[in-house]
């Protein structure tokens, strides 16, 4: 993940008790791991459905698509998003479903798109932290302000010496 990417984890509201306002989620492997898939298990989803509203806001990347993996990328020298839905084998309903939006592209659409989408289809997002959110750019808008990607876009300078002196 580019340090200028903001993750962001999707799961079905339905599946989701209000009580909950943060899932478990570990990068110890050095990838983002979350129970997500708990929350996709007995919700009933069109897949297609979803993939093809995604194919709407960003293309389908040239590797890793199969059966139970879609992927999608946009890369170019000004803006790097992407996002992926992993279905489970037997079933093929979703196991993980995330994005990353790039925080250099300018008026936020890949991510803007993506909150629009989450509305329609009642969808929370997490972050890294596991934060729970509604589609909501303004409540997105704190955990983003909160986020590494932020922090060095704002002062990379700053933000490499943080990293620095927590590593002494």
């Amino acid at each position: 993940m580019a340090v200028y990417q903001y993750y962001l984890g999707v799961i079905p509201k339905q599946g989701v008790d209000d009580s909950i306002n943060k899932i478990d989620v570990s990068t110890e492997t050095g990838y983002f791991e979350s129970d997500a898939e708990t929350y996709w298990k007995d919700v009933d989803i069109n897949v297609d459905d979803i993939v093809s509203k995604i194919d709407l806001i960003i293309k389908r990347a040239n590797w890793g698509n199969d059966k139970t993996s879609i992927n999608w990328k946009t890369y170019t020298d000004e803006v790097d998003n992407d996002a992926s839905i992993f279905l489970d084998e037997k079933s093929l309903t979703i196991k993980e479903f995330s994005f990353r939006a790039d925080l250099r592209e300018q008026n936020l659409m890949f991510l803007k798109n993506m909150i629009e989408l989450g509305k329609e289809n009642e969808w929370l997002f997490f972050d890294i932290k596991g934060k729970l959110m509604k589609p909501d750019f303004e409540e997105i808008k704190i955990s983003i302000r909160n986020s590494n990607a932020y922090s060095f876009l704002n002062d990379p300078i700053k933000f490499l010496e943080n990293i620095a002196n927590k590593h002494k």
